[in-house]
C-alpha cells in the first residue's frame, strides 16, 4: 500500500480560533478537498491536540480558545513583540501615492531602484495593517465585578479580530 504525503511549503500550523464560530470548526477541515484549479485531492487538516482516526490527515490546525487567561497571555505576548520591535507594521496606507508607497527623504536615499509599482496585494496589506492598528486602539481592559480585568472593544460596534488574530499567532510562536 502506498503511503500519501502531502508537504504544505512554508507553513507548520494554522492558528483556528475554536470561540469565534464555535468548537466544531475544524470539523469544516476534516474531509477530503479538492482544488477547483487542478482537480488535485488534499487530505484533510485536523487538529493538532489530538489524535484523528482519520486516514492521512495532516495535524495542521493549533486550535485556540480563548478565556480569560488565554486573552491575557494574547494581550502580553503582543505588548512585548511590539516594545522589543520583534513585528513592525507596514507605513500607513496614507503613504501610498499613486501606485508606489511614499518614501521620507532618509528612506528615498536608501532606495536604490526608485519607486515600485505595487499590486492590489501589496496594497491590500497596508490597508489591513491600517484596520489592525485601529482595531489595536479599541481594544481596552475592563474591570469585572469579580475584580478580574478582561479585553475587549470600549464599544459594541467596534472589532477586534485582526488583534485577536495577530495575539493567537504570538502566543502560538511564544
Amino acid at each position: 500500500m502506498r503511503k500519501l504525503v502531502v508537504k504544505f511549503p512554508n507553513i507548520s500550523k494554522i492558528v483556528v480560533d475554536c470561540r469565534g464560530l464555535g468548537d466544531a470548526f475544524p470539523v469544516f477541515f476534516s474531509e477530503p478537498w479538492i482544488d477547483p484549479n487542478n482537480n488535485k485531492e488534499y487530505p484533510p487538516l485536523v487538529p493538532d491536540d489530538q489524535r484523528s482516526i482519520i486516514h492521512n490527515a495532516i495535524p495542521l490546525l493549533h486550535p485556540i480558545i480563548a478565556n480569560n487567561i488565554v486573552n491575557h497571555q494574547m494581550v502580553a505576548a503582543t505588548t512585548v513583540a511590539l516594545e522589543q520591535q520583534s513585528i513592525e507594521l507596514p507605513v500607513s496606507s496614507r503613504m501610498i501615492l499613486g501606485n508606489h508607497v511614499s518614501l521620507d527623504d532618509d528612506a528615498a536615499d536608501d532606495a536604490s531602484s526608485g519607486p515600485k509599482n505595487l499590486t492590489k496585494e501589496e496594497k491590500a496589506i497596508f490597508v489591513e495593517a491600517d484596520a489592525l492598528q485601529i482595531e489595536m486602539g479599541n481594544v481596552v481592559g475592563k474591570q469585572t465585578g469579580a475584580g478580574s480585568i478582561v479585553y475587549d472593544v470600549a464599544k459594541s460596534t467596534q472589532h477586534k479580530d485582526r488583534y485577536s488574530a495577530l495575539g493567537m499567532a504570538l502566543k502560538y510562536i511564544g
